[in-house]
């Protein structure tokens, strides 16, 4: 936790107790217990511009492989996993099963993931590498690594790095992994990703 706090100079970490949702189920404020939530990320100064999270996120303005732009409108309605990975960072490689079965889940108006690459290599050789590992969501190739403008917009200084937007645009929760973050966006897309359903963290 100290690593995170130095890095996006957090003044506010959620330290909670056990708590559960329906059937016995963890609510969404216990899944994301070990992470931030958006009551302390949306003014948080990060990067060169000094943003907070949730106005880099209003900023955003990014092309994918495709060719398709995406901004803040293109997030809202759905769930929105922003991963911040490459292919030689060992922990995202690790987290790319649990990626692929939300992607697999979870219909895309409901659920997105929108991966920003920083490997610094060629579009053929990245491309080629996302189809050998079936990734099958979009992908911001950022070839400048960490200089590049997405990267440097979210003040992005280490990977693997993950932040979960709810439906209505707000920054839920950052840096959760694993089946805690597949279990984080399960409960948000059953409850329709809105991002007061963790009883009032999220504004």
């Amino acid at each position: 936790m100290a690593g995170l706090t130095a890095l996006v100079v957090l003044s506010l970490s959620l330290s909670l107790g056990p708590a559960s949702g329906s059937a016995g189920r963890p609510s969404h404020t216990a899944l994301v217990a070990d992470a931030t939530v958006a009551a302390s990320l949306p003014g948080e100064p990060i990067g060169p511009e000094g943003l907070g999270i949730a106005a880099a996120i209003r900023r955003l303005d990014a092309v994918d492989l495709s060719g398709r732009r995406w901004t803040v409108a293109d997030l809202r309605g759905r769930v929105v996993l922003l991963d911040f990975w490459a292919t030689w960072c060992a922990p995202c490689l690790a987290d790319l099963p649990h990626l692929q079965a939300l992607r697999a889940r979870h219909a895309r108006d409901r659920f997105e993931i929108l991966g920003v690459s920083l490997d610094v290599t060629s579009r053929r050789a990245f491309v080629s590498w996302l189809n050998r590992h079936r990734i099958q969501w979009p992908q911001v190739h950022e070839r400048s690594g960490y200089a590049g403008g997405v990267p440097r917009q979210f003040g992005i200084h280490r990977l693997p790095r993950t932040i979960v937007i709810s439906a209505d645009g707000v920054p839920v929760a950052l840096d959760v992994r694993g089946e805690q973050l597949v279990a984080l966006i399960d409960d948000l897309v059953a409850r329709g990703g809105r991002s007061d359903v963790s009883g009032g963290a999220a504004r």
